[in-house]
Formats: C-alpha cells, structure tokens, sequence
C-alpha cells in the first residue's frame, strides 16, 4: 500500500475556479446543502495525499478567501484572461506551473465534482504510481440520451 510518505514523486493538487459561469454567477462558491461547492473538492484534497500542496487557481478575491478559510492555498489570483470562458484548465496549470515550477505531477481536482472523496484521489494516485504512464483521467460511464445533449435541428 502506498503512503503519502512513500509517494515516489511531489504532487501538485489544483483546483481550477474561475469566477465567470454563464449558467450559475459565482459557481464554484455557490452554496449547496449547506457548504459552497468548492469546499467539497478542498474536503476531499486535504483529507488525502495531496493536503500538503493542495492550491486554487482562481481569477476572484472572493473565491480565493473562501479557499483559504478553508484550508486551501491561494497564493496569487489568475489573470483574466484565463479566466474567460475560451480559457482552457491547462492554460491555467501552465501559469500556476511558472510561477510555482517545485512539483513532478499536477492533479487536477475541478470543484463541479463534488461527489469525488478522498479515497478516490488516493485511489486515482496509487494507480498512476503503479503504472508506466504519463497521464490519468477519471471518466464515468453514463447513459447516453443524444436528445439531453444535442439540438436537434433540420438538416
């Protein structure tokens, strides 16, 4: 079984949190049975091997407080322009990633999974350092209804 002291390389937990959503303002602080969403992903990422170096990335004072409160770090805010809604997540480990290069792996933890737990971040973890890959991504079987995710359209 591996440990977080046995852990072979230094691991970077980011959660990605940009304060635009076109959906629901302010999202990832939006409060949800009681706690803000992102405090379901920073529960998780501290109870597990990542609590050490468990980061937000975050273009909002706001949600950079809440993180912090939290037991997050947020050391710097995100420029705005990686934050807007063509801005992509590795855009915003890249910028992270220059100004804090000290880490050999990144995992990304997006606060709209609220159902992830720690022993899957472990989980997911454990695997990668019993593996010989380069990349882990978590994904989920779903039933696929093409008329709850396309417009259907003449022609």
């Amino acid at each position: 079984m591996i440990t977080k002291m046995s852990l072979s390389k230094n691991y970077l937990g980011i959660i990605t949190a940009r304060s635009g959503s076109k959906g629901i303002p302010n999202k990832n602080i939006f409060v949800i049975n009681g706690k803000p969403l992102i405090q379901y992903t920073i529960e998780a990422a501290l109870n597990s091997y990542l609590s050490e170096n468990l980061f937000v990335s975050t273009d909002s004072s706001e949600i950079a407080k809440v993180s912090k409160n939290l037991g997050a770090k947020a050391p710097f805010l995100r420029p705005i322009e990686l934050a807007a809604d063509s801005s992509s997540s590795i855009d915003a480990i890249i910028h992270f990633l220059d100004k804090m290069p000290e880490f050999d792996n990144v995992v990304l933890l997006q606060p709209t999974s609220p159902l992830r737990s720690h022993e899957h971040i472990n989980q997911a973890i454990e695997m990668f350092e019993n593996s010989k890959c380069d990349s882990l991504i978590s994904t989920k079987n779903i039933q696929f209804n093409k008329d709850y995710y396309f417009n259907h359209e003449e022609g």
